[in-house]
Parts: structure tokens; C-alpha cells; sequence
């Protein structure tokens, strides 16, 4: 059973490897599509908004009297930051809805939220070979208390039969 340790050790080194390397091509995979995202956000700056989030605010004129509409900021400095503007495309009427949120710079928080997904990412998976290393450490260690218990018992089986052995010559000898 010593010679299966030996082999646990290589599998072990083994799927830690493989699960290294898929850690490793993950994170890349990941930050490409960082990067991708980034650059399809900068080139379509000029959408402000999506069409899906086009309420009417009527207690929000536009500067032609009629009722403004809400959108949603799509650009990388203000992403889901809402806004109003007039209802027909002639009115010039555009304003924050809300002044006081959003002022961050979007970019960072995404790169940040990106990244730390990333990082809890590579944490998860590095725990996971973790616990799947202590889970081997223990059936290795469960084996091996098997294999003792299964010498001490043999070794009281022996015992047994040597003193029932040695009680059967006892009284042999005295009849």
C-alpha cells in the first residue's frame, strides 16, 4: 500500500497542475474580455442611452412643455447613471436625474469589479485544490488507520488462537 502513496502524490501534483493552468488561462480570458469590453465601450460613447429604458416623466417638462423622457447611460464614465431629455429629437432639453450619483469614474469601478471577480476567481480555486488536498490527506490517512486496524486485529486473532492452542495442550497434559 506504501507503493499507492507514491502515486497519490503524482496525481495529486498532477491535477494541481492542470488546475493551476486552468486558473492561469482563465484569468487571461478574463482580462481579454476586460479589455474588449473596454474598448467597445469607448468606441460607442455616442449612445447615451438604451431605447428598452424610455419612460415619460411628466412632472419633468422638457423646455418645449412636454413630458421628458428617462434614460439610462450606457458611456464608460457613467455607466446606468440616469438621465432625462426631451421627448422629440429638435429639443435640446438634457439633464442628470439624479446630481449627485455617478460621478466616479465608471471605467475604474468595472476594471476594479472586473479585476476583483477575477482575483475571488483565482481565490475559489485555489481553495477548492486546497480542500481537494486535504480530502486526499484524509482517505491517504483513513487508509492507513485501516491498515493498522487490520494488523492489530490480526495480531489479536493470532493471540487468540495461540491461547486457545496453548489451553487445548493444558488440558491434554492433565488427562
Amino acid at each position: 500500500m506504501w507503493h499507492l502513496r507514491g502515486l497519490y502524490a503524482t496525481i495529486l501534483i498532477t491535477y494541481v497542475t492542470l488546475r493551476s493552468v486552468y486558473i492561469i488561462r482563465r484569468v487571461r480570458y478574463d482580462n481579454l474580455l476586460i479589455k474588449t469590453l473596454d474598448r467597445s465601450m469607448t468606441s460607442s460613447s455616442s449612445s447615451f442611452s438604451s431605447k428598452r429604458q424610455d419612460e415619460l416623466q411628466p412632472d419633468h417638462p422638457c423646455d418645449c412643455d412636454l413630458p421628458s423622457r428617462v434614460k439610462t447611460s450606457r458611456t464608460p464614465d457613467n455607466p446606468g447613471r440616469k438621465f432625462i431629455n426631451g421627448k422629440s429629437p429638435s429639443c435640446k432639453f438634457w439633464q442628470w436625474l439624479d446630481e449627485d450619483e455617478g460621478r466616479k469614474d465608471g471605467r475604474g469601478d468595472y476594471r476594479m469589479k472586473a479585476e476583483e471577480s477575477c482575483n475571488l476567481t483565482l481565490k475559489f480555486c485555489t481553495l477548492e485544490n486546497e480542500i481537494s488536498i486535504c480530502r486526499m490527506k484524509i482517505e491517504e490517512e483513513k487508509n492507513r488507520n485501516k491498515q493498522e486496524l487490520d494488523k492489530v486485529n490480526w495480531k489479536l486473532f493470532t493471540h487468540r488462537l495461540a491461547l486457545i492452542f496453548l489451553f487445548l495442550l493444558y488440558v491434554k497434559m492433565l488427562f
